[in-house]
């Protein structure tokens, strides 16, 4: 084994003790007027980049106590993204296409 695989696994290793892990990102998209997924869990700090590869305009927000958000009008093409800073449920809706619906559980 060499000196750098050594490191490397110790490091691993306190970051796996000491809780710290890297953060995710997980790409959503929008296409056929819903999301590629309904409910998606991830973990305080990730990070979720919603995609429109539609040909239509979306409204992606949410009315979630404490982590409202909303990004107006996505055109096709385009990206906004949320990085998470706490645990909690989110809903997330299309203010254009009230059919889309998911749900991201942050723990």
């Amino acid at each position: 084994m060499t000196h750098i695989t050594r490191a490397c696994l110790l490091a691993a290793a306190i970051a796996m003790a000491t809780g710290i892990v890297e953060a995710a990102e997980y790409s959503i998209f929008q296409k056929g007027k819903k999301f590629s997924v309904t409910t998606l869990s991830v973990q305080v700090g990730d990070t979720v980049v919603f995609v429109n590869d539609d040909k239509f305009a979306h409204n992606i927000y949410s009315e979630t106590a404490g982590f409202e958000f909303n990004f107006r009008k996505q055109m096709p093409g385009e990206e906004d993204i949320l990085v998470f800073d706490k645990a909690i449920v989110i809903d997330v809706r299309c203010a254009i296409h009230p059919r889309m619906k998911m749900t991201i559980s942050v723990k």
